[in-house]
């Protein structure tokens, strides 16, 4: 079987992989632009993709570290604690590494693709493109049971900025603006925390669209606390 290589490099909103949704479409203000390779950049690669709302991005982990051989996974929707195998979870950690992101194509452009609802870090390989087909995709009987329902959020209102930091966000240039503030807001409606960090007393924090921002919980309330903007090297 001949050696995968990418068609394309993603670039998105989230510097590390803590804070990315788990699942694409969770976030629909989380978009990227799907950069192709020059060898792939020529329109004709992407005729006719016009006639279609959705694509499915095949990626690569390029952050994970080697896959370590083991057969079972702990997926966050089982609280971190139950082991799965690692065929019956969409987890990271897998033996060839590779992810599946169904993503809304907002635009084509030339040499790229913006699409929205990404659940990827900045600079992963794509190593294909295909066109999402809701008549044989979308199985109306299908059972998924313990990963069955959507994840719960946050109530708006369950997500304080404090004003000082929204007109820090929304004034900072090129690099803020509603845009930014809304995804950062939808971001914290998310439980990105892993299950087993379930202390009150700690604080989290991760870099998107080049903010550093940190915040803490409170009872069911999520507090932003610091927003800093540190342009990435």
């Amino acid at each position: 079987m001949p050696e995968i290589t990418p068609v394309a490099i993603l670039r998105t909103p989230f510097a590390e992989k803590f804070g990315v949704p788990r699942q694409s479409g969770l976030v629909e203000e989380a978009e990227g632009v799907v950069e192709f390779l020059p060898e792939f950049a020529a329109p004709e690669f992407t005729r006719g993709l016009d006639a279609f709302s959705h694509v499915w991005l095949t990626t690569g982990f390029h952050k994970n570290p080697p896959w370590d051989g083991s057969a079972t996974v702990r997926p966050p929707r089982l609280g971190g604690n139950e082991r799965v195998g690692v065929f019956a979870s969409r987890a990271p950690t897998r033996p060839n590494g590779l992810g599946l992101s169904l993503v809304r194509l907002l635009a084509i452009e030339p040499g790229r693709l913006r699409v929205a609802g990404i659940d990827c870090v900045d600079g992963t390989p794509v190593y294909d493109i295909k066109p999402y087909l809701p008549w044989c995709e979308a199985v109306a009987d299908a059972r998924a049971e313990w990963a069955g329902g959507a994840p719960e959020q946050r109530k708006p209102e369950q997500v304080h900025i404090p004003e000082e930091l929204e007109q820090k966000i929304l004034k900072y240039g090129a690099t803020g603006g509603p845009e930014v503030l809304a995804l950062i807001r939808s971001l914290l409606r998310l439980n990105l925390q892993p299950a087993y960090l379930d202390d009150p007393d700690r604080t989290f924090g991760m870099t998107v669209s080049g903010w550093n921002i940190r915040w803490c919980h409170a009872g069911d309330t999520v507090e932003l606390f610091a927003a800093d903007y540190r342009p990435r090297s």
